[in-house]
Formats: C-alpha cells, structure tokens, sequence
C-alpha cells in the first residue's frame, strides 16, 4: 500500500497552502517529483485536486472524505449538539479537538459550532493547529501517556512566537502543561494571536481516558480571562461530562 500512502502524503501537503506545484509537493511530502507527478495526477483523476496551468488545488470531492468522518465517528456526531449548546449560552464559538496521529504538536479540529462573529483565527473542521500555543492543545498534551510526543511537540523548531505573548520555553510549557493536568482546564490568553483567549477540558471515556478536548474561544476585546474562569468553564466542563457518558 506503499501507493496510498504516498498519495496521502500529497494531500496532507496542502495544509496550509493555497495551491502547489509538482515541485513543491514532492519536498513537503518527502517524495521524488515523479512519484509526487504521478500521485497528483491519480488524484485528479479521483476529483481530489484539480490542476491549472502548473499548479494544483484541492478540490471540492476532498470535502466527501471529510463528511464521511464527520457522519461515522460517534465522538464527532455526539459532540456537535453539545458544542451548539455551548454556543448558544454563551454566544462564543465551541469546538473538539483530537490530537493529529501523524504529529502530536497538532491538534485537528473534528466539530465546531461557530459564533456569529469575525475571530482573528479562521477556524472549520480538519484545521489544524498546533498545540503549544492553544488551550486545546494543552489539554491533550497533558493528557498524552507517551513522554515522547510531549517531546515531539515541544521541540526547539516546532515553537514559533505566534504572537507577543506566545510561550516559546520548552521548560516554561513543561511546567504549565502539568499545571493543566493538574488542575483540569487551559486557559490560554492572547499565545496562539493576540485577539484570541480560550479556555478546554478534556473529554474522558468512562475508563478515564482522555480522547479529545472541548473549549470555548472568544475575541479577547469581548471576553476577559475572568469570565472564561467563572462563566465559560463550567459550560466546557459540563458538556465534556455529557460527552463522556456518550463515548
């Protein structure tokens, strides 16, 4: 299945870009520029990027793989009422994250229910960010039983200064991701940008293993760390613990 693999190799190439020559395809995903050729082509053919004068895009049947995760996990299918409910009792988005099997320094967003209201932050679905500087993010490391991919997310090159405020110290984020497993919450203010705070829980099974985490995030001109703390946390907590009698 080496094939597939290379051909998932391509897609997950284009996190992040707009568009991608064969070229540069071939560096972000470790390939050769014909194998990289070839497996942009097969997947034009299967309606997955479509390619215009050099470049190639991903296409709208790429959306079909991603509706196909949202209607088969349960997680994700039990979490959107929960995040809706957030969202209309506090007015602020809500949304659950995993962490990327592929790379623990990102967290994927696998449901969302989204304010009415411009964040700095253009969040959906599949979006990935990474989890050094997002209370989502947080959460999940804490939670994490491998020491190593703590240690992959917090390498010196993955810890880029986001905004001024951005944590970059691998002791510094040690020290306040044991902070988060010990108290239970993250709450992130102004790291991932300066217009953003967010407070998550994690969601357990009813083992106690954690399998995502749920926030709610604000523009920081509209919410203060205090009402994170006093209002929106025992929201998150909440429907993290309706959740964890569902999966």
């Amino acid at each position: 299945m080496l094939s597939l693999a290379r051909g998932l190799s391509v897609l997950r190439a284009f996190e992040g870009r707009a568009a991608l020559t064969v070229s540069e395809a071939a560096e972000a995903a470790g390939l050769s520029r014909s194998s990289a050729g070839r497996c942009l082509y097969t997947l034009e053919q299967l309606g997955y990027v479509a390619g215009t004068d050099g470049l190639f895009r991903l296409h709208a049947g790429v959306l079909r793989l991603a509706h196909a995760y949202s209607f088969s996990d349960p997680l994700a299918r039990a979490a959107q009422p929960v995040l809706d409910q957030i969202r209309d009792r506090l007015g602020e988005s809500s949304s659950l994250a995993v962490l990327d099997p592929q790379d623990p320094a990102q967290a994927i967003y696998v449901a969302r229910a989204a304010a009415a209201r411009i964040i700095s932050i253009p969040v959906q679905i599949g979006t990935m960010l990474p989890c050094y500087c997002t209370s989502l993010g947080r959460v999940l490391l804490a939670a994490a039983a491998d020491e190593a991919a703590v240690a992959r997310a917090l390498r010196p090159e993955v810890l880029v200064k986001r905004a001024p405020s951005t944590c970059t110290d691998p002791i510094a984020l040690r020290t306040e991701i044991e902070r988060v497993r010990t108290q239970g919450y993250a709450l992130v203010d102004g790291e991932l940008d300066a217009g953003l705070r967010s407070i998550s829980v994690p969601v357990r099974r009813r083992s106690g293993e954690v399998v995502a985490a749920l926030n709610v995030a604000s523009p920081a001109a509209h919410r203060n760390t205090d009402w994170l703390l006093e209002t929106a946390l025992a929201e998150v907590q909440a429907g993290a613990m309706h959740l964890s009698r569902t999966v």
